[in-house]
């Protein structure tokens, strides 16, 4: 529980994080189900084969979990619109996509305690604080960010980071400090490569 979950897709990884077992509540009959859920801010960019088939027709995935209730169900956004942080099965999420457990972060910064990132995820959840009010944003605030922010308390992406001086470019009004790390980070991985 609090494991950073990495989901290779195409061109690009989705990032979440696990919060075990929960029960989740089917819309027909009230029935409650327990399965492993994970928390995560929705991307808007998933393909529509696994969060919708396009003019308002579920996808593959959403279609298995059409009986879950809004706030768990695949094809939702959250309150505030596309890219906001939901809870759902952790197969919902999955789809085809290759997944693995991925911590690196720790070798970097101290992860929170397990009960401490869950804790702060229902709080988001929960509408407090303003990680659960801040907008989709690729550059400053996409999913591995929020991961990142759950357990290690660090809105960092490497997607980011790797992509280069555009992210500076992004991140320099809002953190200068992470700006130059990631410019750093840029010109360490150019001469890596000479």
């Amino acid at each position: 529980i609090g494991d950073r979950l990495e989901f290779k897709r195409n061109g690009y990884c989705h990032w979440a994080v696990f919060v075990g077992d929960r029960f989740v509540a089917l819309e027909e009959d009230g029935l409650h189900v327990k399965l492993p859920c994970i928390v995560h801010r929705n991307n808007p960019a998933d393909d529509d084969a696994l969060t919708g088939g396009g003019a308002g027709q579920p996808g593959a995935v959403a279609s298995l979990f059409s009986g879950f209730s809004s706030s768990t169900r695949l094809s939702s956004k959250g309150a505030y619109g596309i890219g906001d942080v939901c809870q759902e099965p952790l197969r919902g999420a999955w789809g085809e996509s290759k997944i693995r457990i991925n911590n690196s972060l720790d070798h970097t910064k101290k992860p929170l305690s397990s009960h401490k990132v869950v804790e702060r995820l229902m709080s988001v959840l929960d509408g407090k604080g303003s990680m659960s009010k801040t907008p989709y944003n690729v550059a400053t605030n996409n999913c591995e960010h929020f991961a990142s922010w759950a357990r290690n308390d660090w809105a960092l992406s490497t997607q980011v980071i790797k992509a280069g001086v555009p992210a500076v470019i992004y991140l320099w009004p809002a953190n200068p400090i992470l700006a130059c790390i990631a410019l750093f980070s840029f010109g360490y991985q150019a001469i890596k490569k000479i």
